[in-house]
């Protein structure tokens, strides 16, 4: 009997497509201890979007350190991630050099099987990542981007392009959802027929089709597919896993996956993820028609929608949508696989809701596609395009950047400050911003609390006060295991609060519905504002020992000014401890009188925060 290979794709979509803020270390590890137990064929930890996206979270670790982590906690499963053959994980065409690195850093820090693609089908960006994956000692598998326009004998050819070229397995990816069950079939027949290395098949489910695709592609000749325990849909409120194992019974397809352990970690993660999963709804009409129209991947609705949030135009989403498509035909019907996916999304955004007409701005990364940095486009630009763009400068052959041997060094020397770690550098090779900020944070918080890799991060408001010298170091020396049972009793209790004292720590730990302490000012200190005399005047206090954030991100406009009038419930401030983010809010409609900190300022037990007046 016949056993289809499960690569679970599971870890990639949950930081693609869920809200990383909200996923805490013990969660986390709790869902890779269950993934350890089952025996996948392999587990697909991430991709270009994916990489992003980890910098954003809470996780205190670049992506490629967080490869590390994982591999300590999933030992026994092999390790595969997507890449891009000359984008790897942003959205440039990267140097010989930085490829190199990229693959070798992968491989020491656990990968094992590297899912190689090209956006634009370009063979020739993917003989040469291919030969480096094998010079790693790793195994490759070329990954075709699959294109209803394309005809069999395309993905024959390329297929065994591959195959000539070294990789150990080749995948059809349908980025854009247009195979349907018949096509499937008749594709990996063909493949079985003329390709001798393992066939693998990864589509999602945003017409519903997936079951059905997955199962007739295996009766005609896949040997693997990708699965999820996320929703790949718009708008489904479940996976397809068991579905699609429930679809081998009784043929002479099987697998190795245990149901009552998957059912252990379908029950993790509907428990504690699915509330934080992105809800990119829309209406029925758009996916399901009698037209096989190409679809926009979850994950580029996402960044699409998250882009138009930060400029205010949400409701726009429409209309971007059906722009996307429209550039798309017009550049020569590309594939929307990463990068194309993004800067074919970011210009629709500035033909629809920035510019005042169609193409009157066009993004520098949207040039160089239509230039051919990254690639022949497979069919005609509109000629009303071509004739909006200046020449092709010399530099946009993308031969001409591949030999760049001395960018690493640049990238090194502008991090020097701040990390010599060759997993940092190289994320700021991909995204210098957000790599910058994010290990300027780490290094702030470095000073303050103990990193991902040994705490233990605790449910309830944990208050710490004793002398102010030294006081956040001797938490490296308290039994936190033994402080979050205690936290998790409060927490699930009618207590309000326990106090106790641990290495001359005081800590007190309270029921998260107390968020923080409101009192009228004390006589101590009423000297320092004439303002507190009056008895309608409330001390905002630090319920913890932490860092005070006034607004939710670095660029965006603090939560309250002094002078601003809020409503109860309204956030005044966000504290951070111990990588917990504790909102505090208003308890009352009142005024915001005096602010006393600063943003990023750290803050102790039962310090005053602000100031305020009841209306």
């Amino acid at each position: 009997m016949k056993k289809i290979k499960i690569n679970d794709i599971t870890l990639r979509e949950i930081f693609q497509n869920t809200d990383l803020r909200y996923l805490d270390i013990d969660t986390f590890d709790m869902i890779l201890s269950h993934i350890n137990d089952l025996d996948y064929s392999s587990l697909e930890i991430m991709g270009a979007s994916s990489f992003e996206r980890i910098l954003e979270s809470n996780f205190n670790l670049t992506p490629l350190g967080l490869i590390s982590y994982i591999r300590k906690k999933v030992p026994s499963i092999p390790f595969k991630i997507l890449v891009g053959a000359r984008n790897m994980f942003g959205l440039e065409v990267y140097s010989d050099d930085i490829i190199k690195r990229s693959i070798q850093q992968c491989v020491r820090n656990g990968i094992g099987v590297f899912k190689v693609y090209d956006s634009l089908n370009n063979i020739e960006n993917l003989k040469y990542t291919a030969s480096l994956v094998r010079e790693s000692g790793s195994s490759c598998q070329g990954t075709i981007i699959y294109d209803n326009y394309k005809d069999m004998d395309f993905y024959v050819k390329t297929a065994k392009e591959l195959e000539k070229n070294g990789c150990n397995s080749v995948c059809i990816k349908d980025v854009e959802s247009t195979i349907v069950p018949k096509k499937a079939e008749e594709l990996f027949k063909a493949l079985r027929e003329t390709v001798s290395i393992p066939k693998f098949f990864s589509a999602s489910n945003l017409r519903g089709l997936q079951i059905v695709n997955y199962f007739k592609a295996c009766q005609g000749g896949c040997d693997g597919v990708d699965l999820s325990f996320l929703p790949s849909s718009y708008s489904d409120s479940s996976h397809t896993v068991f579905l699609f194992l429930l679809s081998l019974k009784d043929t002479d397809i099987s697998h190795n996956l245990e149901n009552s352990k998957l059912d252990q970690l379908n029950d993790i993660i509907k428990m504690h993820v699915y509330p934080f999963i992105k809800q990119d709804l829309f209406s029925t009409n758009f996916i399901h028609s009698s037209v096989n129209k190409n679809l926009l991947p979850r994950w580029l609705i996402s960044s699409i929608n998250h882009q138009l949030a930060e400029i205010g135009e949400t409701e726009s989403i429409d209309s971007v949508l059906e722009e996307v498509f429209k550039i798309k035909n017009e550049i020569g019907n590309p594939t929307l696989a990463t990068p194309i996916g993004q800067i074919i999304g970011s210009q629709a955004i500035l033909n629809s809701v920035i510019s005042d007409s169609r193409w009157e701005i066009l993004c520098d990364e949207i040039k160089k596609l239509i230039w051919g940095y990254y690639g022949k486009l497979p069919g005609k630009i509109d000629k009303k395009i071509l004739d909006k763009l200046e020449s092709s400068p010399d530099s946009s052959n993308l031969k001409d950047n591949l030999k760049v041997g001395d960018i690493y060094e640049q990238y090194k020397n502008e991090l020097l400050t701040l990390s010599d770690k060759e997993e940092d550098i190289l994320s700021y090779c991909f995204y210098p911003e957000k790599t910058r900020k994010f290990l300027e944070k780490k290094k702030v918080s470095q000073k303050k609390t103990r990193s991902i890799k040994d705490s233990e991060p605790i449910t309830g408001n944990i208050n710490f006060k004793g002398k102010k010298s030294g006081q956040l170091a001797k938490l490296n020396n308290i039994d936190i295991k033994k402080i979050r049972e205690i936290a998790n009793l409060v927490e699930t209790s009618n207590i309000e609060e326990i106090k106790l004292e641990v290495e001359g720590v005081k800590i007190s730990i309270n029921n998260p519905r107390h968020k923080f302490t409101e009192q009228p000012a004390s006589k101590e200190k009423a000297s320092e504002t004439k303002e507190k005399k009056s008895s309608e005047l409330i001390e905002i206090k630090s319920p913890i020992v932490g860092i005070f954030y006034s607004s939710p991100a670095h660029d965006s406009p603090p939560f309250v000014n002094i002078g601003d009038r809020v409503k109860k419930g309204d956030t005044l401030c966000v504290i951070e401890a111990m990588k917990l983010m504790n909102k505090i809010n208003s308890e009352y409609d009142c005024k915001i009188t005096d602010i006393l900190v600063s943003n990023e300022e750290a803050v102790e037990f039962d310090q005053t925060l602000m100031i305020l007046r009841k209306d």
